[in-house]
């Protein structure tokens, strides 16, 4: 059972996107699923087509998610071997700015589970008024997702919310809720141009709605398929570490907090 999912941004240094895309896809990915705790995990791309306006600030190349049945495990283990030899993290991530928060469902609706979520993700990351979250939470649980997920190429929709349990970062996201649209079709993000039916100067804080268009980057990877890997996937894994070397961050744990 997923208690919660671990939503990551990242973003490579200066000429060194192929770096960290190796890295991040062929190591780390394959490190984390060896810890306990977590079940699955899938890399985007941020997509050049956005339903608005991202400011410059936002920054963020990668995106990734990883569904995660034991937060707290799951953090205690990163917080423990990270830059370590079962945790070696490459210098061509900008680590600058970290935003690797633990988010727990409120809500969930899949349109039909019988059919593969193959395309990208829609995400929605907002506040609410202050001394609005019930509120936002059962207007948007209640109303607004069930009616974002007629929107075509839609294959399923959450409501999650920041809780300061089970994190690995001592500090607190910019927001405090996401919405993760999972799509099928290229085009599914046109359907969140207009965005005037969720920005509720009621319930919304004024001007915290972001709306960011993902694309597949990978496949999603499991447990298992980590505990019983493929010889293409070893191979991939074992290449992609030498090619990396001792070229890793040595310090700067620092930054990490007890969970």
């Amino acid at each position: 059972m997923i208690e919660a999912v671990l939503v990551v941004l990242t973003k490579a240094q200066p000429g060194r996107d192929a770096d960290l895309d190796d890295w991040y896809t062929n190591i780390h990915i394959r490190d984390a699923l060896r810890f306990r705790g977590s079940i699955t995990a899938q890399r985007f791309r941020r997509s050049v087509n956005q339903p608005m306006a991202v400011p410059a600030d936002y920054d963020w190349q990668y995106f990734a998610l990883y569904d995660v049945f034991d937060p707290q495990r799951f953090s205690r283990d990163h917080l423990e071997n990270a830059l370590t030899s079962r945790m070696m993290v490459t210098t061509a991530i900008d680590d600058s700015v970290l935003e690797d928060y633990h988010y727990y469902p409120l809500a969930f609706r899949n349109n039909d589970p019988d059919i593969q979520h193959k395309g990208g993700v829609v995400l929605e990351q907002f506040n609410a008024v202050q001394g609005k979250d019930a509120e936002l939470r059962a207007w948007y649980a209640d109303s607004y997702l069930p009616s974002a997920l007629r929107r075509p190429g839609v294959h399923s929709a959450a409501l999650l919310s920041f809780r300061n349990f089970g994190q690995m970062l001592p500090t607190m996201p910019m927001y405090n809720y996401v919405g993760i649209y999972k799509v099928n079709s290229a085009d599914s993000w046109d359907g969140w141009k207009d965005t005037a039916d969720i920005v509720d100067p009621a319930l919304l804080a004024k001007d915290s709605l972001l709306v960011t268009h993902w694309d597949k980057l990978t496949e999603k990877v499991t447990e298992d398929d980590v505990a019983h890997p493929s010889s293409q996937a070893l191979a991939a894994e074992e290449q992609a570490r030498a090619r990396m070397g001792d070229d890793v961050i040595t310090s700067g744990a620092e930054k990490l907090g007890s969970a």
